[in-house]
């Protein structure tokens, strides 16, 4: 018996396939070929045996379609008769086949019974549709297209893939939150998880936008008004979920972003969702929420908490701080950026600017009150001198005025992060890394559909998400 990728062969059939393989392979090549065209041969034929089989495959099925034809119970009845070709990862496979009407509706919808009998994603096969969508999530499909042409594959033209893309990423956004809600209910946490530390951030993206053109001295032109196409930065949002263990190891990350037009409302469900599931596990999570100072992102996190918790407090305030069951604490890398920018104006001496910041970094490590500390240090040494230099020392006192946002001594113990640098690496990997490239801009659609797929690459979901995903491209198809 031989096993090849969970496929089973007798000895016998194996040796005869492999035999004909041979024949055919060596029946084009020169006597003298190298080992690189053996190779180059070998794989062109594999490849166009696969596309035949798969191709007469689905030709066989499409002539035993009868007239009418029964799809998840709902009967319809033969409607065109059509050639179309099917995109795979070995070359176009061309089937003729019918398309079906439903029975008893006037102008009735119309389905493709040989499509949802073989899973095809969008005219293209599954697999086929996977690895374009794990390739877009990735990035462009210029890649994509290069990468599938050194595995000797055969592609789609470029703008083809690029349509699918976009259709995939579509309905990927649109079935995200439903789908990863099943995920969930999948996945465990391991025995070492002791804290969930949450953050969002925002970072911009390139988004390509048509504005109106105006017309000298107010002339009226008939028909839709000139635009012109402009590139603008627009805001996106990306979030994080981190399970620590109780030395704040990563153990598991969770990453969604969503561009400017969709807001920030479905990244923090998201995030909700997910911190809803890790407690429901385990309870006795510390949990922590670790970001920059932007009033707006904590205020969005925030309502987004006290609804999660049905936190009742008659108004929000500092007095409300210890009554929170979760840590809410301020980056620590740009606290020390704010401490450094009052250094220098205060402080001339480079070494001795150094010495203090490092003496401040040993007092916060150790210290809950430390902050109260370097605050009380700050405005003595800013009184009595220039405007300008007060003022830029309040800014800095004003930045640190609460705090309880800067208790990093005890984070340690509680297994959460005093920096935000899994939010700003999400930033990073989701939009910088994708959307950032030289000459890349964006319309709205395209970037939901970017974010959308990749936010399941870096979460290490897509693989699963695709499994119950290419379901809602299966029906099951029976004769009438």
């Amino acid at each position: 018996m031989v096993f090849m990728h969970g496929f089973e062969f007798e000895n016998n059939q194996f040796g005869e396939a492999s035999a004909a393989f041979a024949r055919c392979l060596t029946a084009d090549l020169p006597g003298n070929a190298d080992f690189s065209a053996l190779e180059r041969a070998a794989l062109r034929l594999s490849e166009e045996l696969v596309r035949r089989h798969l191709e007469s495959v689905m030709q066989t099925a499409a002539d035993a379609q009868t007239r009418e034809m029964s799809v998840d119970g709902i009967l319809y009845r033969r409607h065109a008769l059509g050639t179309v070709k099917y995109h795979s990862l070995c070359g176009g496979l061309r089937v003729r086949r019918f398309s079906y009407r439903a029975v008893g509706e006037r102008n009735g919808r119309t389905c493709i019974p040989l499509d949802l009998q073989f899973g095809i994603v969008e005219g293209a096969t599954p697999a086929f549709a996977f690895c374009v969508a794990q390739g877009y999530a990735k990035g462009p499909i210029r890649g994509v297209e290069q990468d599938l042409l050194a595995a000797h594959r055969s592609p789609p033209s470029r703008s083809t893939m690029e349509r699918l893309a976009l259709r995939l990423g579509g309905k990927v956004r649109e079935t995200a939150v439903r789908i990863e809600t099943h995920l969930r209910a999948t996945e465990e946490l391991t025995d070492d998880a002791f804290a969930i530390n949450l953050g969002l951030d925002r970072t911009t993206v390139p988004i390509a936008e048509d504005e109106p053109i105006s017309r000298k001295n107010g002339s009226k032109v008939k028909g839709p008004p000139a635009t012109h196409r402009v590139l603008r930065y627009r805001m996106a949002y990306v979030g994080t979920v981190c399970v620590t263990d109780q030395e704040g190891n990563a153990l598991l990350t969770r990453r969604y972003a969503a561009p400017a037009h969709a807001g920030a409302a479905t990244v923090i469900a998201r995030m909700m969702k997910d911190l809803r599931w890790a407690r429901q596990q385990r309870p006795t999570l510390n949990i922590g929420v670790v970001q920059d100072g932007a009033t707006e992102l904590w205020n969005r996190m925030r309502a987004a908490l006290f609804d999660e918790f049905a936190f009742k407090g008659r108004r929000w305030g500092v007095h409300l701080w210890k009554r929170l069951p979760w840590r809410e604490t301020i980056d620590w890398y740009h606290l020390m950026g704010h401490l450094y920018a009052a250094l220098q104006v205060l402080v001339k001496d480079k070494s001795r600017q150094q010495e203090i910041l490092n003496s401040w970094k040993s007092l916060l490590s150790r210290d809950e009150d430390g902050i109260k500390t370097i605050a009380k240090w700050l405005a003595n040494e800013a009184s009595g001198t220039k405007r300008e230099v007060w003022w830029k020392v309040q800014n800095v006192l004003n930045y640190i005025n609460v705090p309880d946002y800067f208790r990093y001594a005890s984070l340690n113990e509680l297994g959460l992060h005093k920096g935000s640098g899994v939010t700003e690496g999400a930033c990073k990997s989701l939009i910088t890394k994708r959307t950032k490239r030289s000459g890349q801009r964006f319309r709205p659609r395209g970037i939901s559909a970017v974010l959308a797929v990749r936010s399941l690459l870096d979460s290490d979901r897509l693989a699963r998400f695709w499994e119950i995903f290419a379901q809602r491209y299966v029906a099951q198809c029976c004769a009438a």
